[in-house]
């Protein structure tokens, strides 16, 4: 039999769209709870088989907004992205097979009732179609990795521990299953389980427990991607081309302050999707992207050590950079604390060295901090130096004002992504890739950031704004990427429209001197 987990094993989820909804219907202060399942707040009531109707009356009472229930539960449902056809398609397989199949999940009648709607009743299907049982958390008012809920599994299904063969991208549920007789697959993507299923000598070495191919493995949130995590990477692939060994590195989707200090927002060089790229881009076998939650936190060094990455991804070399630290939260664990780990499980732990890049005549040490810190003083040239790349920010072209427009200066406007640092108000040289045109050179262009002083005294509103040189093209919905160059100048407030066009063909002839353009 093959139990399988619900959220990030069959569903995929997203935790950002999800914040975001919350934010859009007035639910800000609970949008950062997303990540804290483990807690004993709304969501872990809900999990315990709460009603939706609690669930949208606690929302409400805790912020400011006042949503009607069904965009409370439109909101919360944004976590949900869709099931892949693969996945569907593959359980069917696997019941066609003489496989039974069955759901183990802690998760809410909300998500459920969405996923019965929108994922599995698809061409005429239903949900009996690809599981035997489904046992779910709000239905039987206990979750993993309590061991009553593992025994509702075999006492339904009528079937010894030994033969069930459960999957889930928590080691801790893993660990419970396991203590409860059960076989169990540790699925930290919820993606590998379905190449091994292919076939049933596949599904029999999941049981038997499959041994991850040996690899070289580095940790870390690689914010920026800049030079010291490059050289570090480098560094990497020269060991795995030493020691024939598979190449990984492992990140993370949010900063791990986040889930601990309700007041610290983050300013991110990097997107996620933009940090992956990246990373994937350095040449490596495997970029592995592990969400930071209470329970990943609470996994100690020696924990995370063994099972993430010894038992998980067959890691027998772990590069550490000079400053990296992982564990439980408040321990005295070090480098060499890793290092007698590492001994103890298999593991040799070798230590990186830092990278200094020379800055003004200077050696500085290339850090996510030091950038940051470059690009919120707009010294954009000292940043690319240490990224060893312009400073990008990335964003769908949307509808302004026109006012631009209406002065010569027609611009394509758009909304950076939520968290992402910002360079200070003012206008810089850059230039712009666009949409379906990656292939060509990135156009010149000059680029304002601020608050329209000049016409908008009372708004708040940050906006970003580019003008493409030489180019007239319909670009709207379009997502374009803009390199940051150089500041030309600090936001100012100029008392007419005259003098601000004036300031602006000055800006853009010194921004198309820089570029060589006549």
């Amino acid at each position: 039999m093959i139990l399988l987990d619900f959220g990030a094993v069959l569903v995929g989820l997203d935790k950002q769209r999800c914040i975001n909804a919350l934010q859009q219907v007035g639910l800000d202060s609970i949008a950062s709870y997303v990540d804290e399942h483990r807690s004993e707040d709304l969501f872990h009531r809900i999990e315990l088989g709460g009603s939706s109707k609690e669930f949208c009356d606690e929302a409400r009472r805790r912020s400011s907004g006042n949503p009607t229930d069904e965009e409370v539960e439109w909101a919360w449902g944004q976590l949900l992205t869709g099931i892949p056809k693969a996945k569907l398609q593959r359980i069917r397989e696997l019941r066609a097979r003489g496989y039974r199949t069955a759901v183990l999940s802690n998760t809410n009648h909300i998500h459920w009732k969405q996923a019965l709607r929108d994922f599995f009743s698809i061409e005429g299907l239903t949900i009996k179609d690809y599981f035997d049982e489904v046992f779910l958390s709000c239905n039987l008012g206990i979750v993993k990795p309590c061991d009553d809920i593992y025994r509702a599994v075999t006492d339904k299904m009528g079937c010894a521990p030994e033969d069930i063969l459960f999957i889930d991208d928590s080691v801790i549920n893993c660990d419970g299953a396991r203590k409860n007789g059960m076989h169990a697959y540790h699925d930290p993507t919820g993606n590998s389980w379905m190449s091994n299923t292919e076939t049933d000598e596949d599904i029999q070495k999941m049981y038997e427990g499959i041994k991850a191919e040996p690899s070289v493995c580095i940790i870390g949130n690689f914010d920026g991607v800049h030079k010291g995590h490059q050289y570090i990477i480098e560094r990497l692939k020269e060991i795995g081309r030493e020691r024939r060994l598979r190449t990984i590195i492992v990140t993370f989707n949010s900063h791990p302050r986040t889930l601990f200090d309700k007041n610290f927002v983050p300013r991110y060089l990097t997107t996620i999707v933009e940090k992956t790229a990246l990373l994937r881009q350095c040449g490596v076998d495997e970029v592995r992207v592990m969400p930071f939650t209470h329970e990943f936190a609470n996994t100690t060094a020696h924990d995370f050590m063994e099972h993430y990455l010894r038992d998980g991804m067959g890691v027998e070399v772990l590069l550490l950079g000079y400053d990296n630290h992982f564990g439980k939260r408040n321990t005295a664990e070090d480098f060499h604390t890793y290092r007698e780990y590492g001994k103890e499980l298999g593991i040799d732990v070798i230590l990186a060295d830092a990278k200094d890049v020379e800055e003004e005549g200077r050696s500085v040490r290339v850090s996510s901090s030091h950038v940051r810190h470059l690009v919120m003083e707009g010294h954009m040239e000292e940043a690319t130096l240490c990224l060893g790349r312009p400073y990008c920010i990335s964003g769908i072209v949307v509808h302004g004002r026109e006012e631009g427009r209406k002065m010569g200066f027609p611009t394509a406007n758009i909304m950076p992504p939520e968290r992402k640092l910002l360079p200070p108000n003012g206008a810089y040289e850059t230039r712009v890739t666009i949409e379906g045109m990656e292939d060509t050179e990135p156009m010149a262009a000059m680029t304002n950031i601020g608050r329209r002083p000049t016409f908008d005294d009372n708004d708040c509103n940050i906006t970003i704004e580019t003008n493409i040189f030489g180019f007239n093209g319909d670009i709207y919905n379009k997502n374009i990427t803009i390199q940051f160059i150089r500041m030309i100048r600090p936001e100012q407030h100029f008392s007419s429209t005259e003098a601000l066009r004036q300031q602006l063909e000055k800006d853009r002839r010194k921004a198309m001197e820089a570029q060589g353009m006549n």
